[in-house]
């Protein structure tokens, strides 16, 4: 009897190390493989699964991923906190640098760009020439140059952001020109989380201002 509890204790012992080493040896091979795909940035990873054998087919119950500087799709985020429950991947897709979900659960996006973030991201995307960002409570004001027709014309304009009615854009609703209260019909699509060719669909589910920082919150639907 005193030998089967000595064995079932080692038993317990080992098994409780693999519960905690399986899934960090996990998490170490995903922030690697993010960091790949992302041109050098390993963001901070957990995984969390239980029993820890289910991640041999690629299951788990939670991935936390936490980064600054990430770049996804070609667009960089100042720092980007995502958690997904109930995710499945496929790992031989993995092995292969490739990112094939399985199981799609349920994924949350914390988003946030800085003034530099943002006015980079707006470059990339060519809809305003030599833009220059500034964050303050609320408001948003973008100084460039845009492009109307065959027209080039200066850009000096406040205004607030909103989602768009399908939950995948984030417009720019100009009120202000010049410092001139100048409101316009027309928003303008500064983001389209579509754009980034994510792995699972995602919808934004709010956007916030706050001073020199652009806050969004996704989600998949």
């Amino acid at each position: 009897m005193s030998r089967f509890i000595f064995v079932a204790a080692g038993a317990v012992v080992v098994l409780a190390g693999l519960q905690w080493g399986v899934p960090k040896w996990a998490a170490g091979q995903i922030a690697s493989q993010i960091a790949r795909r992302d041109g050098g940035v390993k963001p901070n990873v957990e995984v969390a699964a239980l029993p820890f054998w289910i991640l041999a087919q690629g299951q788990f119950q939670d991935l936390y991923v936490k980064a600054s500087g990430m770049h996804v799709g070609g667009v960089k985020f100042s720092q980007a906190v995502v958690n997904w429950q109930n995710g499945q991947l496929s790992l031989s897709a993995l092995a292969n640098n490739k990112l094939v979900v399985e199981k799609k659960g349920q994924v949350k996006a914390h988003i946030i760009f800085d003034n530099a973030a943002l006015s980079a991201f707006l470059a990339q995307r060519g809809i305003v020439q030599n833009p220059s960002v500034s964050l303050t409570p609320g408001v948003m004001t973008i100084h460039g140059r845009l492009s109307l027709g065959q027209l080039n014309v200066p850009l000096n304009a406040k205004g607030t952001l909103s989602v768009s009615s399908d939950k995948k854009a984030i417009l720019f609703h100009p009120t202000a020109f010049d410092g001139i209260q100048v409101p316009l019909l027309t928003d303008l699509e500064i983001f389209q989380i579509d754009s980034l060719n994510l792995p699972l669909p995602m919808v934004i589910h709010s956007v916030t201002i706050k001073q020199n920082q652009l806050t969004v919150e996704a989600n998949t639907p």
